[in-house]
């Protein structure tokens, strides 16, 4: 089953939207035209595999996060998927190799998320909050409509509770 972030670049060429679940620099996808625009498609990502993601800690809104580092298509796509949860002290953040209108959608997840994007400074750049989890008949893509280089995950609540606005940053922590 497709993993719960299907990475979006949002193109927007003539009349019709691009919709791109990886950039072309991580290897060739397969397009399909659907109506005025056209969607790559990948094999699905499978969410029994033993996984262990690099975690580092960042501060962001004035607390410290544990932050799994999802920086593979093959992580970014899996994503949070089929976790039943996430401590309130964590997160997950897509760090990609470029900068991109990344879109990310709900899907396979088991709990609601607030999701921040960042620009190249660490920046926040679009913030979508309360976004619950959905099915493939009906699962809305949430894309930025400006450039972002990160993508943090963190539990839904996270931006109200920190009082999280553009423009606030974060940074790495050393361990």
């Amino acid at each position: 089953m497709v993993g719960i972030l299907v990475l979006l670049l949002v193109v927007s060429i003539s009349m019709g939207y691009y919709l791109y679940e990886q950039p072309s620099n991580y290897g060739e996808a397969t397009m399909t035209t659907l109506g005025n625009s056209a969607a790559t498609t990948l094999s699905p990502v499978s969410n029994t595999a033993a996984t262990t993601l690099q975690t580092v800690k960042i501060k962001f809104a004035g607390v410290i996060l544990v932050v799994e580092l999802a920086t593979t298509p093959a992580e970014q796509q899996r994503g949070l998927s089929g976790r039943d949860s996430m401590p309130d002290d964590h997160g997950m953040l897509f760090v990609f190799s470029q900068e991109g209108q990344w879109g990310f959608w709900m899907i396979d997840m088991k709990f609601p998320l607030d999701i921040i994007w960042f620009n190249s400074t660490m920046q926040v750049v679009f913030i979508e909050q309360n976004l619950s989890p959905c099915t493939p008949a009906g699962c809305p893509v949430f894309t930025p409509p400006v450039n972002a280089t990160y993508v943090l995950e963190v539990n839904s609540g996270f931006v109200r509770t920190h009082g999280v606005s553009l423009g606030d940053s974060f940074v790495f922590i050393q361990s």
